[in-house]
C-alpha cells in the first residue's frame, strides 16, 4: 500500500511573522494572503508560536474594549504549537488536526520550520492517492 508523507503535500513556502509585530499588521497579512494562521518565528527563524484568526480577534477585541494600544503578536499568539514532521504520514497529520482542532500545522525538521500543512493539502493528497492508479507486478 502506498503511503503519503507530509513532505509530499505540505506547502513549503511559508509566510512568517515576528512576535514583535502588531496584531493589526498580522491581520493584514492573514487577509492579504487568504490564510487562517501564520507561524511566529524568532530572529533565528525558530518557531515560537502560531497566530490564528481567533488569536487576532481576541487580541484586538480585548485591546479595543479596554482602550489599550495595539497588542503585539507575542502577546496574542498560541505558544504551545502542535507540529508535524515532514516524514510523518498524512494519517498522523490528520489525527493531529482532529485532536487539536487545528487548521494549519507547522512542519518542523530538526527545529527548523520547513512548511505548513492544511486540511486542504491533506485532502488534495488523498484525492491524488485515489485517482492515481497503482502499479502491480504480475507474479
Amino acid at each position: 500500500m502506498r503511503s503519503i508523507k507530509v513532505k509530499d503535500c505540505m506547502t513549503p513556502q511559508v509566510i512568517t511573522i515576528p512576535p514583535t509585530m502588531e496584531v493589526v499588521e498580522a491581520i493584514r497579512i492573514l487577509l492579504n494572503n487568504d490564510i487562517t494562521a501564520v507561524p511566529v518565528v524568532d530572529d533565528n527563524g525558530g518557531l515560537v508560536g502560531i497566530l490564528s484568526e481567533t488569536d487576532c480577534l481576541q487580541g484586538t477585541l480585548m485591546g479595543s474594549y479596554f482602550s489599550q494600544e495595539g497588542s503585539l503578536v507575542g502577546e496574542s499568539m498560541t505558544r504551545d504549537v502542535l507540529t508535524v514532521s515532514p516524514y510523518d504520514d498524512i494519517i498522523t497529520a490528520y489525527e493531529h488536526f482532529m485532536k487539536a482542532h487545528a487548521f494549519r500545522v507547522p512542519v518542523v525538521e530538526e527545529g527548523a520550520l520547513v512548511g505548513m500543512l492544511s486540511p486542504k493539502d491533506v485532502m488534495s493528497a488523498v484525492l491524488e492517492f485515489y485517482e492515481k492508479p497503482t502499479t502491480h507486478k504480475a507474479v
